[in-house]
């Protein structure tokens, strides 16, 4: 018998079944999900985040909404179906359980992902007839050793409640976040992984880092404008990558949302390749 249900936290067994999913997904479609395992293991019991479909003791389908900025307007979207049972209705059922929970929340906004590569998620894309709003290249840090970059004086240290206006501010001009007011108690949440780039003191921009398993995440990298091609952001980026190869991680991944792909050159230049990209689509609920 095939039902789908809303999960409020991922219990253990759940988990292993969505890597399973997840397995098949990928090396049958050759692709790289972005399922951001460390949320979804993160789950809280106090809200439905997930939604998993089984035919029997089966998981044939699987979508998670993600709520990045914690109690935000906008969600997240990202979710699979077993090459098995495409073509069924199933993600549709998923996708409509999820913008009823979306609206519930009081969300104004859905940001549909899929990978460019996948071609049943580019088809549900047009389904929707959903607006496209940017892309994300997931990128691998792929040399031996950090390039040289110049030392231009830039210090970082853990970002800080009293830093919440600077880190808003920035977020709404590096990636069009809409600045609303944060409750005290959100903020480590939000911006418990972010360094804050300054310069003299001054506040010029922030970067998000991650240790998952073995590997390294760099994501929310952002410099104000006025600072700007000037070296600061190699500086930044580059010190990053010392702290992290010296904690013997395997792998470093980057994360970055463009509109253009010219965008990308201060990443390749200090050795990232780009693995694959993500197309963020836009729903207005």
């Amino acid at each position: 018998m095939q039902k789908h249900f809303l999960a409020r936290g991922l219990s253990n067994s759940e988990q292993q079944d969505i890597r399973e999913l997840e397995k098949v997904c990928c090396k049958r479609d050759r692709l790289t999900m972005k399922l951001n395992w460390g949320m979804l293991m993160n789950r809280s019991a106090d809200e439905t985040n997930d939604l998993l479909y089984y035919d029997g003791s089966r998981l044939i389908g699987f979508l998670g909404l993600y709520d990045i900025e914690q109690k935000s307007k906008e969600i997240e979207i990202m979710g699979m179906v077993h090459p098995d049972y495409r073509c069924r209705g199933i993600f549709k059922e998923l996708f409509n359980a999820a913008k009823q929970e979306c609206l519930a929340r009081g969300a104004r906004k859905i940001l549909l992902i899929t990978e460019r590569s996948s071609d049943s998620g580019t088809s549900f894309v047009k389904f929707t007839h959903a607006q496209y709003s940017c892309s994300e290249y997931r990128m691998r840090f792929d040399e031996s050793k950090v390039p040289g970059f110049p030392t231009l004086g830039i210090t970082l240290r853990k970002a800080e409640s009293r830093d919440y206006l600077d880190l808003i501010h920035l977020d709404g001009l590096c990636f069009g976040l809409v600045e609303e007011q944060m409750e005290n108690d959100d903020f480590d949440k939000v911006y418990h992984s972010t360094y804050v780039a300054e310069l003299k003191g001054k506040f010029i921009g922030k970067i998000g880092v991650m240790l998952e398993e073995s590997n390294g995440y760099i994501f929310g990298f952002g410099i104000k404008p006025e600072y700007r091609r000037r070296g600061y952001g190699r500086e930044v980026l580059c010190t990053i990558l010392l702290e992290l190869l010296s904690q013997q991680v395997k792998t470093v991944l980057l994360e970055v949302a463009v509109k253009n792909e010219k965008a990308l050159f201060l990443y390749v230049s200090c050795g990232f390749k780009a693995l694959t990209i993500y197309d963020y689509y836009e729903i207005v609920l």
